[in-house]
């Protein structure tokens, strides 16, 4: 069955996914600031919405993301996903050595499963994402 789409934005777009059991929000472009924070609110909304456990963020058309974006994902909205349930998330990246520099460094500040956090994947392989969702 093919992804449910739940909400479209004017860079991204979070669908529910049946088959696992899942939020997928893809960005199309990329968004800083005030875009990129609503994109990511409109995400967690959809997550206490639908009360979803699991979700993929794919973020393999966006190179790299702002300081203070992340910043904000470390400290305001990742504590407020694993608040709303989250347990497993994965992040798919774009195919670069920025992207994956850049990922590999927000994970590391991020909470893991040992601190409470989610499970976490990051991938440059959205099939890979969905069959690790899929096992979660």
């Amino acid at each position: 069955m093919a992804p449910e789409v739940h909400t479209e934005g004017e860079k991204y777009t979070i669908e529910w996914d049946d088959d696992i059991g899942t939020l997928i929000h893809t960005w199309t472009a990329f968004a800083s600031g005030e875009a990129f924070r609503e994109g990511c609110n409109d995400l967690l909304a959809a997550v206490e919405e639908r009360n979803a456990t699991k979700m993929i963020v794919d973020t393999s058309n966006v190179k790299a993301h702002d300081e203070a974006d992340k910043q904000w994902l470390q400290t305001e909205w990742t504590p407020k996903t694993v608040e709303a349930g989250v347990q497993a998330t994965a992040m798919v990246r774009s195919d670069s050595v920025i992207s994956e520099m850049e990922m590999k460094e927000m994970s590391e500040n991020m909470p893991d499963d040992a601190d409470g956090g989610p499970e976490a994947l990051i991938t440059d392989d959205m099939a890979e994402a969905r069959d690790w969702m899929a096992d979660q």
